[in-house]
């Protein structure tokens, strides 16, 4: 095999054919779809542009029937493909799995497009190594906070969050179905069960019940729920907890709006003085709070 510049820089046309169209190093794991087809927009009106080429490596699996893995470029390479192109720019470097996806991840974190999710599972993936090969798992976990770059608390929070299964780390991020902190909370609630079905399905089952939960209040007590249930409990279980929580803060609101019986009567008094003869207490304490707030 001609040996490769590790830091070449040079572009070469190669066929695509030649190239893995799975690559086991491209951190960019979700919304691939979505980029493929601004790509491909991109393509049809302005054609490749012959300087934004992708980079690839020798593939590391010799009984591959591909000869090259895509390193960055995923979302180029597969627009290209679709659009029925025979080759790609493409830059070739001969570099291990490690510095492959250091590099992918830079790419893709400078253009903002590493979801929590994907996070979450690069996240896991460099820690299991690390521990596969000896490490212990603090040392693990310090690999990781310096393989990304990311404070220790991060990858605590990444971590259980790698264990979900992958259609429901696509539901976690921005704008999405599900925050860091509930994929986390169904991560550990689940994750620790010996049978992998069985905690993939908990998993699934936690985050569309989570996802459909109607207001921030009822999903934060879910997380609350989750964080203080053992792995086996049920959905319905897990649901009574949370109404039973919800149910508990509007006590607690009405609790804090009682007042002696004793001044009962200046109530209804200072509510009369304000034109609310006929209004029930709260809603006379409510214009007395307010006023007084105003009046501050």
């Amino acid at each position: 095999m001609t040996e490769i510049n590790q830091v070449s820089t040079e572009i070469k046309d190669i066929a695509i054919a030649s190239i893995d169209p799975e690559s086991s190093v491209n951190v960019r794991r979700s919304e691939v779809e979505e980029g493929i087809e601004k790509v491909k927009a991109s393509i049809a009106e302005h054609g490749f542009w012959k300087n934004n080429a992708i980079t690839i490596r020798p593939h590391p699996d010799k009984s591959s029937e591909y000869k090259y893995e895509i390193i960055t470029g995923q979302c180029r390479f597969k627009a290209c493909t679709d659009l029925g192109l025979g080759e790609i720019p493409s830059i070739i470097q001969d570099i291990d799995e490690d510095e492959a996806i250091r590099r992918s991840w830079a790419e893709n974190e400078g253009r903002t497009d590493i979801t929590d999710g994907d996070k979450a599972y690069w996240v896991k993936k460099v820690i299991d190594k690390a521990w596969k090969e000896g490490k212990t798992a603090k040392e693990s976990f310090k690999i990781a906070v310096k393989f990304f770059a990311m404070s220790d608390q991060k990858v605590k929070k990444y971590y259980p969050a790698g264990f979900l299964p992958r259609e429901v780390r696509e539901m976690v991020g921005q704008g999405k179905p599900l925050n860091m902190t509930e994929a986390e909370a169904i991560g550990k609630s689940a994750y620790r069960l010996m049978d992998l079905d069985d905690a993939e399905k908990k998993m699934k089952e936690r985050a569309d019940w989570i996802a459909n939960l109607p207001d921030r209040a009822h999903k934060d007590a879910a997380v609350q729920s989750l964080k203080n249930s053992s792995e086996l409990v049920s959905i319905d279980e897990l649901d009574a907890k949370v109404q039973k929580e919800i149910e508990e803060q509007t006590a607690r609101v009405k609790v804090a709006i009682v007042i002696p019986e004793a001044l009962h009567g200046k109530l209804l008094i200072w509510g009369k003085q304000q034109g609310l003869s006929n209004a029930d207490d709260a809603t006379i304490i409510s214009h007395m709070i307010t006023k007084t707030l105003q009046n501050m």
